[in-house]
């Protein structure tokens, strides 16, 4: 964790949004699972990069938190805009020993989070869905929904039936 820290510090956080590739690079050099040409800012934080996966496309904008305790996935083409925060882990908090309790985060394909969305562990955002910003993700949401508030809640549908026409 000490060398992921020092790593991301030194290697990647000084650099341009043009370099991006190399930020994939090292990310991967340290378990992150990439494929395809996914952008990560370089003001991005990432505990630990080796719980994350990357497709083609998707994108985690500039200061997003990915508190990767348990497995985050960010589907092909899906945006995680500025300064939101998604975290696999939390704590039991009807337990007074306060355990650990992480899940699995996936963002679906072409997927967008708004600023300063926050996602729970184990939610998993469907294909399509918009979520408006400052939103507090609890739940799992629909593919092609539209998704606001806290607690964030379904709005209407995007109306483009199961996938928009290109």
């Amino acid at each position: 964790m000490l060398a992921w820290r020092f790593v991301w510090a030194c290697l990647c956080r000084p650099t341009p949004k043009i370099l991006y590739r190399w930020r994939n690079l090292v990310l991967s050099a340290f378990g992150a699972r990439i494929s395809g040409a996914p952008f990560v800012a370089s003001s991005a934080t990432i505990q630990i990069p080796w719980n994350i996966e990357l497709e083609d496309g998707s994108c985690v904008g500039d200061k997003v938190v990915l508190y990767s305790l348990g497995r985050i996935v960010l589907r092909k083409r899906c945006t995680v805009a500025q300064e939101s925060y998604l975290s696999a882990g939390t704590h039991d908090f009807s337990d007074p020993r306060l355990p650990l309790v992480v899940g699995e985060i996936v963002i679906g394909e072409e997927a967008f989070l708004g600023a300063r969305v926050f996602v729970h562990p184990g939610v998993h955002v469907g294909e399509g869905a918009l979520i408006g910003a400052c939103s507090v993700v609890i739940d799992d949401i629909p593919e092609w929904t539209v998704a606001a508030g806290n607690p964030c809640v379904p709005i209407k549908h995007r109306g483009f039936g199961s996938r928009p026409q290109r």
